[in-house]
């Protein structure tokens, strides 16, 4: 699992599939979109975050960025593993073009903030919906509705932020003061 060492204030996660989305979070309040068709777009949306960011103070260098890493399954064709791949790779192209290192998190990882055992669900739908619910309770506001392509973003940004900016600032609070060296 991946804790702590971030010396980071907000995040920006990705769920890199074609039919998924971007989110991030201030601080104060979460942030989604679907991901947006062509790379020229998906750069466009990290600047305006970026650029929201900027506008409230907070450099590039204080941006936490992460990424759902996942790997084929054997059921997958090859022409979709591409497409997948594709967008991973655009979106990795992306954030390293703006100097924004993206952390890669298995979906294992941070699901395990709110599912005990994934594979307890009879199929992915299943589990995918609850997710959403989940994100749903959370976040959703009157006119800002999350969708099963926006869910697992929103869901990775929010165990970004809590799990790893969080407990990373709780970390350094706890050491101030004492010498380490």
């Amino acid at each position: 699992m991946i804790k702590g060492g971030f010396d980071k204030d907000v995040a920006i996660s990705v769920d890199p599939g074609m039919g998924g989305g971007i989110a991030w979070h201030d601080g104060n309040e979460m942030n989604w979109s679907k991901t947006p068709s062509g790379a020229k777009e998906m750069a466009n949306s990290v600047r305006r975050i970026v650029r929201h960011f900027s506008i409230e103070g907070i450099p590039k260098r204080k941006i936490l960025v992460t990424i759902e890493q996942v790997h084929a399954m054997p059921h997958d064709g090859r022409s979709s593993l591409f497409k997948f791949g594709t967008n991973y790779g655009m979106w990795l192209g992306i954030f390293g073009t703006m100097n924004l290192d993206a952390v890669p998190i298995s979906p294992q990882v941070w699901q395990k903030s709110y599912i005990s055992t994934p594979s307890a669900f009879e199929s992915k739908a299943k589990r995918k919906r609850y997710l959403k619910n989940i994100a749903i309770e959370c976040y959703q506001t009157g006119d800002k509705k999350i969708t099963l392509a926006t869910s697992d973003a929103v869901l990775i940004c929010k165990y970004s932020y809590e799990e790893l900016l969080l407990s990373s600032s709780d970390v350094a609070s706890n050491n101030k003061g004492y010498n380490n060296g």
